[in-house]
């Protein structure tokens, strides 16, 4: 399985809709909430933003990145679709400043990335995203810290299968578990025919979105990568 320097990789050594019922307000199910982000990350904002990180992913310029995700971040949009979008840039900007030992900028980075998780959590609950963004969240403090692998594995595969078991038809579910597969090593269980299945998955769900959905995706070009 072909692995560019430039793709996204994880360092993981181990491992609002309301339902009415009888009068009485229903809270929705995580797995509806999941279904409403991805719905979200299909309209998602098609802003200079996307087309920025996308230049930036395809030139290898990841300074434009980097000022992107800063931009967005002085906005403070409350916007949830808007959140979700940083969540994912900034998600991208880590593995890349990981994979290229900048340990700075991972770490200023990276907790970015987990208060925003956290704001995402509190709008939405626990939801496919949130456990999949949480498992690649561990995987960037072992790649920090390998000493703390045994502690952090088993955080980032438990994540990994709870964001399956909340919605296995999920994009990000599917990436992560395949990250997890094909970055584990063998000697651990590691599997390249494992990893290839749920980018197989993650690539159906992708390609069954609206075609803008996967204009100027940067996720999607790094999946076509994988399979």
């Amino acid at each position: 399985m072909e692995r560019p320097k430039y793709q996204l990789i994880f360092i993981l050594l181990l491992l609002n809709l309301t339902s009415l019922g009888r009068g009485v307000l229903a809270r929705p199910s995580l797995r509806d909430n999941s279904a409403f982000l991805q719905q979200m990350a299909s309209e998602t904002l098609h802003t200079p933003f996307k087309q920025q990180v996308y230049q930036a992913y395809i030139s290898g310029k990841m300074k434009g990145w980097k000022t992107a995700i800063d931009n967005m971040e002085k906005q403070k949009s409350n916007q949830p679709e808007f959140l979700l979008q940083l969540i994912n840039f900034q998600y991208g900007y880590v593995a890349w400043c990981l994979v290229n030992d900048n340990k700075n900028e991972t770490k200023h980075y990276l907790s970015k990335l987990e208060e925003n998780l956290e704001k995402l959590k509190s709008i939405f609950g626990e939801t496919a995203e949130y456990h999949a963004y949480m498992a690649a969240v561990y995987g960037f403090k072992i790649g920090l810290s390998t000493w703390r692998t045994p502690f952090f594995g088993p955080k980032s595969m438990d994540h990994a299968e709870k964001a399956m078991k909340t919605d296995n038809l999920s994009f990000q579910a599917n990436m992560e578990m395949g990250n997890i597969w094909n970055h584990m090593p063998a000697m651990f269980g590691g599997s390249d025919e494992k990893a290839l299945n749920y980018y197989s998955n993650a690539l159906e769900i992708m390609e069954k979105k609206p075609e803008k959905t996967r204009r100027n995706n940067w996720m999607y070009l790094n999946l076509l990568t994988l399979v």
